[in-house]
């Protein structure tokens, strides 16, 4: 655990309890700081430490700081009244991030974040040092809150995905390297138009010591435009493109696609800066199993394959995994983004058709009318019996891929949920009478 002792003897509060949260309170309690904590909705269990009381009951008058989730808006669309309270009251408004920087750990610190790609690149980075023997510790965004991550030490890594929210609270960033992917429309609405979006990516970079090293992907104008900010400033900068990836990544059936080629070639990149050998970045990179969610195998029956995109929740991360198959039965839809379907045209030509599901069912049958096949159904489950019909019944077979380009949560609690279904689907039509995901 990462204890942040020089806030030892302070009042803090912590706003929402989920793994954030609670790992938060933890890492506060065992610093010696008094924590008043609340959620806005009802928790099945009261934090181990700290107190669970309503924010209007928190004795605000001693309040340090407020530790808020990162789904919790503190400034756009409307701010939560907790937040607005403590921005009046000039407490800082802070993530759970910070409270493990504010631990001071020895470590060299990662920072990768990005519009797409941010969890496995994060994830493959991690990997890689893992395997060749390095202390790494990976969390944040992905897998385990920052908080509760142990310091690998003077001689190790930290390894963190951070979001567009958690950049935003965390002031305490001084990362060794920091990684922005790409940027394209996202969360818009959390931050009051594209400007305040990139302006909370660009934290990363501005983050940097003069020490410093940049590594931006080349894919947009926004990721071009940092770039450019950080070289004006005399930081380290390196620009990566799918040209770059290392050679191992080419035996990784978890990095297909010529976006998984420029998230190698950025962890490859940062792995370089943290020491690693070529050898060993080849070996890290070719026994990757990749991640839940993301382009994720899941089972297979004769020529056709069941592949997990759950994860694209828009357009420009759908388009780069239409773009990695050929003979598509793509399943696609829920709740459209603000790019919708626009990115995913110019690759269309891969998908025998489409099978639409959620909200955007409709809006997606216009934009693709006259393009390709498009049906609508009323579930994940018809959507996807519907295209392995089509598909065993092609002399090519083919691919049936969930790639949304639309958030979950008109149908479910989240992505990962959306992909569970998915993949059990996929499992009992390659498996009639049960077994494993291939």
């Amino acid at each position: 655990m990462l204890v942040p002792h020089i806030m030892s003897g302070q009042t803090v509060g912590v706003l929402g309890l989920g793994g954030s949260g609670m790992a938060a309170i933890a890492a506060l309690h065992a610093a010696g700081v008094t924590v008043f904590a609340h959620d806005d909705h009802t928790v099945k269990s009261a934090p181990a430490h700290g107190t669970l009381l309503a924010w209007q009951d928190w004795p605000w008058q001693k309040l340090d700081a407020l530790v808020i989730s990162p789904g919790i808006p503190h400034l756009h669309p409307t701010p939560h009244p907790a937040a607005a309270r403590a921005a009046a009251a000039k407490i800082d408004i802070i993530s759970e991030v910070e409270i493990a920087l504010r631990a001071a750990p020895q470590a060299k610190l990662v920072i990768i974040t990005g519009t797409n790609g941010k969890s496995t690149t994060t994830a493959l980075v991690g990997h890689c040092l893992a395997a060749a023997g390095r202390p790494v510790t990976v969390g944040g965004n992905i897998g385990v809150a920052a908080c509760a991550l142990d310091d690998p030490g003077p001689d190790g890594s930290i390894i963190l995905e951070l979001s567009s929210y958690q950049l935003e609270t965390t002031p305490s960033l001084a990362p060794a390297v920091a990684v922005v992917l790409n940027i394209t429309p996202d969360h818009l609405d959390r931050h009051a138009g594209m400007a305040g979006y990139v302006a909370a990516k660009a934290r990363a970079l501005i983050a940097l010591p003069a020490t410093g090293t940049a590594i931006l992907g080349a894919s947009d104008k926004f990721v071009q435009q940092l770039a450019k900010d950080c070289q004006t400033r005399g930081i380290t900068t390196h620009i990566v493109t799918p040209a770059l990836a290392p050679e191992g990544r080419q035996h990784c059936t978890a990095l297909v696609g010529d976006h998984n080629a420029e998230n190698a070639a950025a962890a490859a990149m940062v792995l370089r800066n943290l020491g690693l050998a070529e050898d060993d970045i080849n070996r890290g990179m070719a026994t990757f199993a990749g991640l839940p969610h993301r382009l994720q195998t899941v089972a297979s029956t004769g020529s056709v394959t069941f592949v997990n995109d759950s994860k694209a929740t828009n357009g420009t991360a759908a388009a780069k995994a239409v773009a990695a198959f050929s003979h598509i039965y793509w399943v696609a839809g829920g709740l459209a983004k603000e790019d919708g379907l626009d990115p995913v045209m110019p690759y269309i030509g891969n998908v025998e058709k489409a099978y639409l599901i959620g909200t955007a069912a409709t809006q997606f049958a216009t934009i693709l009318k006259g393009h390709c096949a498009a049906s609508i159904y009323d579930s994940l489950h018809s959507a996807t019996h519907a295209a392995f019909n089509d598909a065993r019944n092609s002399a090519a077979g083919g691919t049936i891929l969930l790639a949304p380009a639309a958030a979950s949560f008109d149908q479910f609690a989240n992505f990962g949920a959306r992909g569970d279904v998915f993949c059990d689907i996929a499992t009992a039509l390659c498996h009639p009478q049960g077994g494993a995901h291939a």
